[in-house]
C-alpha cells in the first residue's frame, strides 16, 4: 500500500478526527451559532422584526432536518468526502449571497440553502465517520471531533461580532467565503475517507491479520430499526432537546440585550461561553461514554440543559437581577448538557442500531430537527413579541429538556441481532 494514509504510524482514524475538528469548528460554529450576532445588524439596516428574522431560522431548520435522510442516503451511496465537498462549495456561494442580501425573501432563500450545507458538512457526516472508524474508542473520538463545534460556537460568535463592528456584517460574510476555499475544501479533499476498508485498515487501529478479510460493518436495516421502540424514543428525545437548543441558541442574545438590558458584547460573550463550556461537557461525556450506559448519560445531559433556562427565568425574570456575570450560571449548566448531548446521542444511536445503515437511520432521526426548531425558535419569538418577556419560553425549554431525560431512561441499546454482528 503506497498511500501515506495507510502507512502513517498514527492510526489514520485520528487524522479523520483532526480534520473533522477543523471542519466542524468552521461549518458547525458558523452555521449553528453565529447567526444571532447578525440579528441586530439586520434589524438596524432592514427594520425586520425578531419574528421575521426567526422565521428564516425555522426555514433553515426545516431544510436541515429534511436534508438528514437525503444526506445519509447520499453518503451511503457516494461516500462522505464527495458529499462534504459538494456542500462546502455550495456553502461558499451562500456566504457571497448573504454578503449581497437586500430583501427579506433573500434571507429566507439563503437560509434554506444553508440548511442543506450544514447537514452535508457537520453532524451526519462526522457521526458516520466516527462510527465507521472507531468502536472501542468511539466515545473519546466522538468527543474530540465534536469539540470542533463547541470551540467554533465559543470563539466564532464573539469573533464575528467583532468583525461586524470592525468591517461590517456584509464583509464578515465575504470573509467566511474565503475561509471555505482556503482552508476547508482542501482539508475535505485531502483527509476525509468514509471507511477504514478504503485504505485496507481496521477500526480502532487494530492490526489486520495476514490473509484475513477486512471487518464488515454490521447492524440493523432501516426497516428493522423503525420497528423498535428505541427508534421512536430517540426521535422524541432529539425533538425535545432541539426545542431547547434552538430556542436558547437563537434567543439568548436577544434575551440578554432586550429583556435583561445588557450590552451586545456581554450577550455575545456569555452566549459563546455556554458553547465554550460545552467543550468540557463533550470531553467529560465522551470519556464516560466508553464506560457508562449512553442512555443514562443522555438523561443526565437533559437535566443539565433543563437547569440553564430555569435559572435564567428565576434570576433575571423573577428576581430582576442586573449583574451580567450571573448569565454565567446558565452558561455553565446549559453548556455541560449541550456538550454531553452532542457527543452521546450519536453513540447511543450507533449502539442501538449498529454501523451498517447508521447514516440512513441517523438521517431519519435528525429529520426531527425541523420540528424541534419550528417549535423552539418562532414560538419563543412570538411569546416575546406578544408579552414582552421570555418567561414562558424559558419555562417551555426547561420542561422539554426534563421530558427528554425521562424518555432516555427507556431507550435500550445493544439489541443488534447476533447474526448481524458477524455479517
Amino acid at each position: 500500500m503506497n498511500d501515506w494514509r495507510a502507512r502513517t504510524s498514527t492510526f489514520y482514524g485520528w487524522w479523520i478526527v483532526t480534520a473533522l475538528f477543523v471542519i466542524l469548528f468552521n461549518f458547525g460554529g458558523m452555521g449553528m451559532y453565529c447567526f444571532p450576532v447578525f440579528i441586530e445588524s439586520l434589524q438596524k439596516e432592514f427594520s425586520w422584526s425578531i419574528t421575521e428574522i426567526s422565521l428564516s431560522a425555522a426555514l433553515w431548520a426545516i431544510i436541515f432536518g429534511f436534508s438528514g435522510p437525503i444526506v445519509g442516503s447520499l453518503i451511503s451511496r457516494f461516500g462522505a468526502r464527495k458529499i462534504m465537498l459538494l456542500a462546502a462549495i455550495l456553502g461558499s456561494l451562500i456566504n457571497l449571497g448573504f454578503a449581497s442580501m437586500s430583501r427579506l425573501w433573500m434571507l429566507y432563500a439563503l437560509n434554506m440553502l444553508a440548511g442543506f450545507v450544514i447537514a452535508g458538512t457537520t453532524l451526519i457526516p462526522a457521526q458516520t465517520l466516527i462510527t465507521n472508524w472507531f468502536d472501542r474508542y468511539r466515545g473519546r473520538a466522538m468527543a474530540l471531533a465534536m469539540i470542533g463545534i463547541g470551540s467554533g460556537g465559543f470563539l466564532l460568535p464573539p469573533f464575528n461580532e467583532w468583525l461586524i463592528r470592525t468591517i461590517g456584517w456584509r464583509q464578515t460574510f465575504a470573509f467566511s467565503f474565503a475561509v471555505v476555499w482556503v482552508l476547508l475544501i482542501p482539508i475535505i479533499a485531502l483527509f476525509i475517507r468514509t471507511k477504514p476498508s478504503e485504505l485496507g485498515l481496521e477500526y480502532d487501529g487494530i492490526a489486520k491479520a495476514k490473509h484475513k478479510p477486512v471487518r464488515k460493518l454490521s447492524g440493523l436495516t432501516v426497516r428493522e430499526a423503525v420497528r423498535t421502540s428505541s427508534f421512536w424514543l430517540l426521535i422524541a428525545i432529539y425533538i425535545l432537546q432541539l426545542i431547547v437548543m434552538s430556542s436558547m441558541n437563537f434567543h439568548l442574545v436577544p434575551f440578554a440585550t432586550q429583556q435583561a438590558g445588557f450590552s451586545s458584547q456581554n450577550a455575545a460573550f456569555y452566549y459563546g461561553l455556554a458553547v465554550g463550556i460545552s467543550i468540557a461537557g463533550r470531553l467529560l461525556f465522551g470519556w464516560l461514554a466508553d464506560r457508562w450506559r449512553p442512555n443514562i448519560l443522555i438523561a443526565a445531559a437533559g437535566i443539565f440543559m433543563a437547569a440553564g433556562p430555569a435559572l435564567l427565568d428565576l434570576i433575571f425574570v423573577h428576581l430582576g437581577a442586573n449583574n451580567a456575570r450571573l448569565l454565567g450560571v446558565h452558561s455553565i449548566l446549559y453548556g455541560i448538557g449541550l456538550g454531553g448531548n452532542a457527543v452521546v446521542f450519536p453513540i447511543l444511536t450507533g449502539r442501538c442500531f449498529g454501523e451498517l445503515h447508521f447514516p440512513k437511520i441517523m438521517g431519519l432521526i435528525m429529520s426531527g430537527f425541523a420540528l424541534g426548531i419550528i417549535v423552539g425558535v418562532p414560538v419563543s419569538a412570538m411569546i416575546f413579541d406578544r408579552t414582552g418577556s421570555y418567561h414562558l419560553a424559558l419555562l417551555l425549554c426547561s420542561v422539554a429538556a426534563f421530558l427528554s431525560s425521562v424518555f432516555a431512561l427507556f431507550v435500550v441499546p445493544g439489541k443488534i441481532k447476533k447474526s448481524q454482528r458477524s455479517a
